[in-house]
């Protein structure tokens, strides 16, 4: 069972590698000199995956 648990946690990785990976990049909000970004992208097994992020104004991300 706990094997089974594992293998459905997303492994949290640095933006920049996300970004990478991404199939849809979503801006949720603006707001207060923050951006919350919602990065999706498919996994190994064909799967869609998503994680949040939040960045700070004047953080520079690269494409």
């Amino acid at each position: 069972m706990e094997k089974q648990i594992e293998e459905n946690i997303v492994q949290e990785k640095p933006i920049q590698d996300r970004l990478r990976q991404a199939s849809c990049i979503t801006v949720e909000s603006a707001l207060r000199n923050k951006v919350n970004l919602n990065i999706a992208w498919y996994d190994v097994h064909g799967e869609q995956q998503n994680q949040k992020y939040s960045i700070s104004a004047g953080s520079i991300i690269e494409f």
